[in-house]
């Protein structure tokens, strides 16, 4: 298995590229934030590939650390960086990677991009071994290695700059607003990326649908899928603050939720969200004294079991509602604490229910964007006891009408009125 080092310092874009990395079968050795930790840890760990960022910030440069390896040992380096002058090129070129590749980035130019170039870098290393073997023109293969690299690299310039000329076209439709429409347009980008499929989702568990309203072009609010062998576990969460800052928040717990349900163990809702905390605690610093942020998420989470049929949910401020025909709602809530935050001094404790299910029973999970929204006749908000009693009086209809009429009854309350949050509802009946 081919061993990566990633040495970037903006801890979001390592582990996003992380678990794409893992997901292409490759073995993540570790992720370095600065240029001395990377020379230690090649050291070290002797990796095959290297994904360097230019700008470290403190410190020494991408460049120069894969300078200072290449002193001692020939290794392949795959560049990703947001610069786009003709000094950093050069610089870049010098060190001979196998690529350049622009932020963002998307994973099937990633994907492409490492089986066309290590394998090409691989196979020169070979020839490279068998000319020395017969003590034959070392100077050519080096040549030969050069143009390779420059000719990839000067591909990959081209695709950029014809993207950059793309960009310099929108520019001029959108020149007002460039800064803003390039930050909210990434983040949906991202956000688009990391949210499940309801296609896929259905291959499990056929009769799913939910209502996805986001307040802004992306969300705070945001739908999570994980199956592991015989366990799905699938959750509404709702982060602090929606639009772009919601979305970033967004992106954090789902790449901490990937990193928490990829152990080996196994966790019961409850146990993943205390150490969903627990993450969440350490990755914003809210353990220091001097921070006062109390960002965080508000999360329902289920764990279904296909081969028992059990189904386990844990809340985090978010309540289950078990609905089965002709009888009244079955209420499971959550915790009284939010993930994140370390204002409550570890009180965030979640309790972990086992949910009875019978054949055709049906459970819905929110997060508080629908109950909170104000409307109707005297501007009122419209409550999670609305909710229960269109549930109870619809008890006998399929999840996908449930999910329109609560859809058409939201906007009816709204009444043209402006949405103030995210909103997000999930409906799942299990045969």
């Amino acid at each position: 298995m081919t061993k990566v080092l990633i040495i970037e310092d903006e801890l979001i874009i390592a582990l996003h590229l992380k678990n794409i990395l893992k997901s292409f079968g490759l073995d993540v050795l570790e992720i370095c934030s600065n240029g001395e930790d990377a020379l230690e840890s090649y050291r070290v760990n002797k990796p095959d590939l290297l994904f360097v960022d230019i700008d470290l910030g403190i410190g020494i440069t991408g460049i120069e650390v894969v300078e200072k390896i290449k002193l001692e040992n020939e290794v392949a380096a795959i560049y990703l960086t947001s610069h786009d002058d003709d000094v950093t090129y050069m610089k870049v070129k010098a060190t001979n990677p196998i690529a350049y590749l622009k932020k963002p980035f998307d994973e099937i130019m990633l994907r492409t991009t490492i089986e066309v170039a290590f394998q090409q870098y691989k196979e020169s290393l070979l020839k490279h071994k068998e000319l020395e073997k017969k003590n034959s023109i070392k100077e050519q293969y080096i040549t030969e290695l050069s143009e390779t690299n420059s000719h990839l690299i000067t591909a990959t310039w081209r695709e950029r700059e014809l993207k950059d000329e793309l960009q310099k076209t929108k520019i001029l439709v959108e020149k007002q607003n460039k800064n803003i429409l390039d930050s909210i347009n990434y983040a949906k980008r991202i956000q688009k990326a990391i949210i499940p499929k309801l296609e896929n989702i259905r291959e499990d568990l056929p009769h799913t649908d939910w209502m996805y309203k986001p307040k802004d072009v992306v969300s705070g609010d945001f739908p999570y899928y994980f199956k592991k062998d015989n366990l799905l576990y699938y959750a509404a969460i709702d982060c602090t603050g929606h639009g772009v800052p919601g979305a970033m928040m967004s992106l954090i717990g789902c790449l901490l939720l990937n990193d928490i349900l990829s152990d080996k163990e196994v966790y019961s809702p409850a146990e993943v969200l205390s150490k969903l905390h627990a993450r969440v605690v350490k990755t914003l610093n809210q353990d220091n004294s001097n921070n006062k942020a109390a960002d965080g998420m508000d999360v329902a989470i289920c764990c279904y079991n296909t081969a028992t049929k059990k189904l386990e949910y844990s809340g985090a401020h978010r309540p289950l509602y078990l609905v089965r025909k002709g009888e009244e709602i079955i209420q499971y809530k959550g915790g009284k604490y939010p993930v994140g935050g370390n204002q409550y001094k570890g009180k965030n404790n979640y309790p972990n229910h086992q949910v009875d299910l019978l054949p055709e029973d049906v459970v819905y999970f929110f997060s508080d964007g629908y109950p909170d929204q104000f409307g109707g006749e005297n501007d009122l908000k419209f409550g999670p006891k609305r909710i229960r009693k269109l549930l109870e009086k619809n008890s006998d209809k399929s999840v996908n009408v449930n999910i329109q009429i609560l859809s058409n009854s939201f906007d009816d309350w709204m009444e043209g009125k402006k949405q103030i949050d995210d909103v997000l509802l999930i409906g799942i009946k299990f045969d």
